[in-house]
């Protein structure tokens, strides 16, 4: 395998990035694809790899710049009477406190 050195300027290098990272690859695999697509005698596409047939799937709108879709907003008091939640809930036992606190008497060093 041979290692190729490109020059790109800064924002060509980014969008190429961005746009590999929306179709699941690398810009490594996009410009060997696009090579391998010259090399086979196909029609290159004019105007760059954007338009070059791919096997790979953009990822969703989300991860691509759209914004999401706008959620029902929240209704209080939507899950009273399907949440239990136990009488001590709030309460700290003293072990606990004690422990914290370091007056365990069961701890190893001495106070």
């Amino acid at each position: 395998m041979k290692n190729v050195t490109i020059a790109l300027d800064e924002e060509t290098h980014r969008r190429a990035r961005i746009r590999a990272a929306e179709l699941g690859t690398s810009l490594s695999a996009l410009v060997k694809a696009y090579l391998e697509q010259l090399g086979s005698g196909e029609t290159a596409p004019a105007t760059g790899v954007r338009e070059m047939p791919t096997s790979f799937t953009a990822m969703p709108p989300v991860a691509s710049g759209a914004p999401p879709k706008p959620r029902k907003p929240r209704q209080p008091g939507a899950l009273k009477g399907k949440i239990w939640v136990a009488d001590d809930f709030d309460v700290t036992p003293d072990w606990l406190i004690d422990a914290f606190e370091g007056k365990d008497s069961d701890l190893p060093w001495p106070e």
